[in-house]
């Protein structure tokens, strides 16, 4: 597809047995593809999402990968891109580490955005932070531990000037690499290790965060409700999370 005036590459994930469903693009990390995003293509699409996965067009121009995000986005709700199942109109954003970063400053400019999830997102000077004001939809951000591959976790200020519903979190002893999915041996070398259990965290509340939202699910809520009893994690925000349904 041409995205922002460049041609990329775009891989859909479409769910089985559904006429209608909402849709989830998906953006990857600095330096990284829509390959390191694969696992969660799978995994939400069988969980009844349609799921986008570009290869963004930017090195690290945030704004022309956001744009990319919401002309994606659009083509996909108003287009007809995808034709079966049908979107239904409701639609998600979801970016790990540099993708966190666009796609909430392309939910900070998208009335058709519903939800954000961050996975460990990165913020670059100011500009997340100052997007996240605007920005009063369900959100989620599942962090790992600071280190230098999240900038020592500076999306904690991305999460404090969240103003709506909020579901956030630490996974404990994550590491930068444990929301690719997958990642590689180079990405590990330097932000650390990759741990099963520890995407698994991240895959959980993720998947609790958007069949609450989405579908209405009360079992996805109470694991969303019912996280402060979790070892794995540090809860940092259940705010307004009653807020989390159709």
């Amino acid at each position: 597809m041409t995205l922002t005036g460049k041609e990329v590459a775009v891989d859909f994930y479409l769910p089985q047995g559904l006429k209608r469903a909402p849709v989830v693009v998906v953006a990857h990390g600095f330096s990284r593809s829509r390959l390191n995003m694969a696992g969660w293509g799978g995994l939400l699409a069988s969980n009844g999402f349609i799921v986008a996965i570009p290869d963004l067009p930017a090195w690290s121009g945030h704004e022309r990968n956001s744009q990319a995000v919401r002309e994606l986005l659009d083509r996909m709700l108003f287009k007809s891109l995808v034709a079966e199942p049908a979107p239904n109109g409701d639609a998600a954003l979801m970016g790990f580490s540099m993708g966190g970063l666009c796609t909430l400053l392309a939910s900070a400019t998208n009335g058709q955005v519903r939800c954000w999830v961050g996975l460990d997102p990165v913020d670059a000077g100011q500009k997340g932070a100052e997007a996240a004001k605007q920005v009063r939809i369900p959100c989620a951000v599942l962090q790992a531990e600071p280190g230098r591959c999240n900038a020592q976790g500076n999306a904690r200020q991305m999460v404090a000037s969240l103003p709506g519903p909020l579901f956030a979190l630490r996974v404990q002893n994550g590491t930068h690499t444990d929301p690719e999915q997958p990642t590689d041996w180079l990405a590990e070398l330097v932000c650390g290790k990759a741990d099963p259990t520890r995407r698994a965290i991240f895959e959980r509340y993720t998947l609790a965060v958007l069949k609450s939202v989405f579908l209405g699910d009360a079992s996805a809520l109470s694991t969303l409700t019912a996280a402060t009893n979790d070892a794995g994690v540090t809860v940092l925000s259940t705010r307004a999370i009653k807020d989390f349904k159709p």
